[in-house]
């Protein structure tokens, strides 16, 4: 099912498209010759939680990252306990593409509170590598790098888990994030 919708905002021409699971926000200004492309894809996993996850991307992006006019990020419901996590989250063709893959059974098992943290978690990665906090590199091998408060880029993918500085990072924001989410869905 495809519904689109069509309006003017401030010299804007604003289409959205909702095509369940997938959903993308686009706009066009003849005066700015600007375009704007936020495409987000929820597949896997039951149509409540792909909704939720769906919700949750949206409210991460005009949170963490409001002036960020280019970005696709596809959400897999999928399994992942197998490879050791709750879930996911790596870059795809550049900078402005990124896949997440939380497990689909997360909700059930452990509870709704939990998923909506695993889904912050992984989108306070996707805010890392979309501003450029964190970049994955193959050159020599592959590395993942983190911005220093220097300015230069240092490889910590030896150092263990919980002390890799983004890790560090997003769990120190998930808490907070899902905590805010939850309040205005609720209020």
């Amino acid at each position: 099912m495809l519904s689109m919708t069509m309006k003017k905002e401030n010299n804007y021409l604003v289409l959205g498209v909702d095509k369940h699971p997938a959903f993308c926000y686009n706009s066009y200004s003849e005066k700015n010759r600007e375009v704007n492309m936020i495409g987000v894809e929820v597949t896997g996993g039951l149509k409540k939680d792909r909704e939720l996850a769906d919700e949750i991307v949206w409210w991460c992006m005009e949170t963490l990252m409001p002036r960020h006019r280019v970005m696709n990020i596809d959400v897999k419901l999928t399994k992942t306990f197998e490879g050791g996590a709750e879930g996911f989250c790596y870059q795809g063709d550049d900078d402005r593409d990124f896949i997440i893959e939380i497990d689909h059974r997360l909700s059930r098992i452990k509870s709704k509170e939990e998923f909506i943290e695993c889904v912050m978690h992984e989108m306070v990665h996707v805010w890392q590598g979309a501003t450029g906090r964190i970049k994955d590199t193959i050159r020599g091998g592959y590395k993942k790098l983190w911005k220093c408060k220097d300015g230069k880029y240092r490889n910590y993918l030896k150092t263990a888990y919980m002390k890799q500085p983004w890790e560090v990072q997003a769990y120190k924001m998930q808490g907070p994030l899902a905590e805010a989410f939850i309040a205005e869905i609720r209020g």
